[in-house]
């Protein structure tokens, strides 16, 4: 489950600016807010996502007829975090083949810095949530087996516990398939944290400039995160000029605008042909 943090960050930020944006239908805001958890298990899906138009038409249905009951409203936050993840791949992955690509290991090493220096920067060092603090201060193997525990008990909490009487065998199968290999080597994330390499640093952060804190569009959602926006930066002025700044400006900004255009859709302004291109089809990047 490499880029857990990484992905988890451009999810949560990406909610942040979903509800500070005017211009994102009510439905979106609502599902980020009540079901966020659920929203990051779809920026940590390891699927391609070809699901996602068709989940968003069948829901955008619903919406306009009966209104989106609480299982619908989770699985559309569902949908918008793997857009999330979308965005996130697409952003880092070519930065990990350009700069890294000798790297044997799994996750490479320019994956394991991103996300530590995120879940410093993001996440002040494990005091803000979803994390704690210390978590990369564990011993691996309790670590290990606390995070893998934790990632089945939510995928099985949103499997069915009624068996399918008529294919008990593929039920099985179906639920046994969620479970996610575990093989992050955590050590490796806990070096990075507490004894980090200067020439990796130099390398995966610094070089590809990972992420400024002055960048508009971070400010802003950084501000968003402690409950106090930045009046005087506009959204909108702040997307135009990420497109030209840090990487993880711009992976914002490409999961805001995946995020919006699945809003117009849902509001019926554009139709899949061009929701289809605002999701960049056929962009590879996506492991």
């Amino acid at each position: 489950m490499s880029e857990n943090i990484t992905h988890t960050a451009v999810t949560d930020d990406c909610a942040r600016l979903v509800d500070y944006s005017p211009s994102i239908c009510t439905p979106f805001k609502e599902v980020f807010a009540q079901h966020l958890e659920i929203a990051r298990m779809g920026g940590l899906t390891r699927s391609g996502g070809p699901f996602v138009i068709e989940q968003l038409r069948r829901y955008r249905e619903l919406w306009s007829t009966t209104g989106l009951d609480d299982l619908t409203s989770q699985k559309l936050a569902f949908v918008l975090g793997w857009l999330c993840h979308r965005a996130a791949d697409l952003q880092m992955k070519p930065i990990f083949r350009a700069v890294d690509a000798d790297c044997a290991l799994k996750p490479t090493d320019c994956s394991v810095y991103h996300d530590v220096f995120l879940f410093r920067t993001v996440y002040a060092d494990g005091h803000g949530e979803p994390y704690v603090p210390g978590i990369l201060s564990l011993d691996a193997g309790e670590l290990e087996d606390a995070l893998r525990s934790l990632w089945q008990r939510a995928l099985i909490g949103m499997h069915t516990f009624i068996p399918d009487q008529e294919d008990v065998e593929g039920w099985l199968e179906r639920l046994f398939k969620t479970r996610q290999r575990f093989y992050v080597d955590i050590d490796r994330y806990a070096e990075a944290f507490a004894d980090p390499d200067p020439d990796k640093v130099r390398r995966f952060l610094d070089e590809v400039n990972f992420y400024e804190a002055g960048d508009p569009l971070i400010r802003l959602a950084r501000s968003i995160q402690v409950g106090t926006p930045e009046a005087e930066t506009d959204l909108f002025a702040a997307l135009d000029a990420a497109a030209m700044q840090s990487q993880y400006a711009q992976a914002l900004r490409r999961g805001y605008l995946y995020l919006e255009a699945a809003s117009s859709y849902f509001q019926r302004q554009i139709n899949e042909d061009a929701l289809a291109d605002a999701f960049e089809r056929g962009k590879q990047g996506v492991a």
